[in-house]
């Protein structure tokens, strides 16, 4: 039986069940995890729609589906469905304040955000935690509100500015109106005239239910507050604390109040969501509080990592096949390295959980080749990533801050310097032989390395993000196959894209200042390099692999 013809019944049976055992003990007699979306709604109770669904099929087909079977999920589509088409009533989840509060997305202008929202909410947050009244008329709103938007809004007109937040929130689930059916609204009737507003005087303030949490949970303030501080006013501008009646609560360090807090590590995406919400499965999202997140899994599917001789992080950008576009979670990158402002990257090692590992900023972003999901080589963004301790700009490395003073946010495009063909990810197209296409790449790295040296104050990234020119003409020359004179066996498995396990390594390391030029460079299978970073003949071998590299280049040229 298809897993859609549960019947009322069943279901009812399953609901007696629920309620016999509790709801932990049904979910883990049958493997279901805590609803986070959808909810049955039966006789004033709620009940896991997902578990109740595959427990009803038990109940009607004598087999109780399991959490992973084909054709059973808790979306609109399955469960949900099913349960509806049964005369019952599935509801969502009323949205948390913080999830609220997360989804505020300001309007873009061509000077930044437009933060009438942001600037009214914090406000309103440091007006609860002083106990001032929760409604409070549309005069005395404008007039604590409308200096702020000047100052910290970038608003000419602070008392017309006022007018579109004090309406817009109510949209947003955050604010509440009385007497709104009394005002005229604009001929477009998006908000209130501000004659309307003056004449009513109408009083508006958060809802109830979150300005009760403000005031019994400072901490959620402080939480709160600090989010629309990273994502609106960073870096935090003097006397806005103060100004927002937040610095008691936030005295110290304002970051300290964000969650998750670094070092925080979870099973898997679906913990990361069930605790924080937001991006359940992209790699480039936003949790519930709207600051923007990085993940990055060591089994894929994409190829980051951290940057030898540094620990910047080399992250590739959103989109599984085909040449990546400046959309989605690209563009959101492309605004933050734009602000920089800093993101969270969190990292999945082999065997090991995702942790919260760092804070990070963009300070460069690049256009590369790389293989997609479907094997094909495509046009790809790189984006450097310089970890820095806090959001707190006080506390960034020198290095990082240099970096991002050079960074001019321009796209530095890489694909011209070599060819798909060059990194074998598909057969060439024109009759040059190997040796031809190694002398161009050869030529090509050359010319890098020595604009690199006439730079006049390079950052670290222009010292150590790879030339991709110089790795194409090592892999072009080595054959597939491991340049070590001494090894003792090359893996003869591929990689998930169909290369060859190879690791193209500089023989003097870049922060020895080491070239990166072919010559100086290197194809090694994992064991060879583990060898010639770790080996107890490993300053032997390096000598070896030098003359070895030097020789082999020389052929190529020959």
């Amino acid at each position: 039986m298809a897993p859609s013809e549960i019947t009322r019944a069943g279901i009812l049976q399953a609901i007696a069940e629920h309620d016999r055992l509790g709801p932990e003990a049904f979910r883990a007699t049958y493997g279901f995890h805590a609803a986070a979306a959808y909810f049955l709604e039966h006789e004033g109770n709620l009940y896991d729609s997902k578990a109740i669904a595959g427990v009803a099929h038990l109940y009607d087909f004598g087999v109780a589906l399991k959490p992973s079977s084909p054709g059973l999920s808790g979306g609109l589509k399955h469960a949900v469905a099913w349960l509806r088409r049964e005369g019952f009533t599935v509801v969502a989840p009323p949205k948390t304040f913080h999830r609220r509060v997360g989804d505020v997305r300001p309007a873009r202008r061509a000077t930044g955000p437009a933060l009438h929202r942001p600037v009214l909410l914090l406000w309103a947050i440091g007006q609860a935690l002083a106990g001032a009244p929760r409604m409070q008329p549309w005069a005395a709103t404008r007039d604590a509100v409308a200096p702020l938007l000047v100052k910290y809004g970038q608003v000419e007109d602070g008392v017309d500015g006022a007018r579109y937040p004090f309406w817009a929130l109510v949209r947003d689930e955050l604010w509440t109106i009385e007497q709104g059916q009394d005002l005229n609204l604009t001929s477009r009737g998006r908000r209130p005239t501000l004659e309307s507003l003056n004449e009513v005087n109408p009083l508006g303030g958060l809802r109830e239910d979150d300005y009760n949490l403000l005031r019994s949970h400072p901490d959620a303030a402080a939480s709160a507050a600090a989010g629309l501080i990273l994502r609106y006013f960073h870096p935090l501008p003097a006397g806005l604390l103060e100004d927002f009646g937040l610095h008691e609560l936030l005295a110290g360090r304002w970051p300290d109040a964000l969650r998750p807090v670094l070092g925080e590590t979870f099973k898997d995406r679906d913990t990361i969501w069930r605790a924080y919400g937001g991006q359940k499965m992209a790699g480039i999202g936003c949790l519930a509080d709207g600051i923007l997140s990085v993940f990055s899994d060591d089994k894929g599917p994409y190829a980051d990592g951290r940057i030898p001789d540094t620990n910047w992080i080399a992250y590739v950008g959103d989109g599984l096949s085909g040449d990546q576009k400046l959309t989605d979670g690209n563009e959101l990158m492309a605004e933050h390295q734009t602000a920089g402002r800093p993101l969270r990257y969190w990292h999945k090692p082999f065997q090991g959980q995702f942790g919260f590992e760092t804070w990070a900023v963009i300070v460069q972003r690049r256009l590369r080749w790389g293989v997609g999901e479907d094997k094909l080589p495509r046009r790809e963004f790189l984006w450097v990533l310089a970890p820095v301790p806090s959001p707190e700009r006080e506390t960034w490395p020198a290095e990082v801050l240099e970096a991002l003073d050079a960074d001019t946010g321009e796209l530095h495009d890489d694909t011209g310097d070599y060819r798909p063909s060059d990194l074998d990810l598909e057969a060439p197209t024109t009759g040059e032989s190997d040796q031809d296409a190694y002398r161009r790449l050869a030529q090509k790295a050359e010319a890098n390395a020595e604009r690199r040296r006439g730079m006049k104050k390079p950052t670290l990234a222009d010292k150590y993000v790879r030339d991709p020119s110089a790795r194409a003409a090592v892999i072009k020359r080595c054959r597939g196959r491991c340049e070590s004179p001494e090894c003792a066996g090359h893996p003869t498995e591929l990689t998930t894209a169909g290369l060859p396990i190879l690791q193209v390594d500089h023989v003097k390391d870049l922060a020895k200042q080491g070239p990166d030029v072919p010559w100086n460079m290197i194809a090694l299978c994992p064991n060879c390099h583990a060898l010639k970073t770790y080996g107890e003949n490993k300053e032997r071998l390096r000598r070896l692999l030098a003359a070895t590299a030097r020789r082999l280049h020389e052929a190529m040229l020959d």
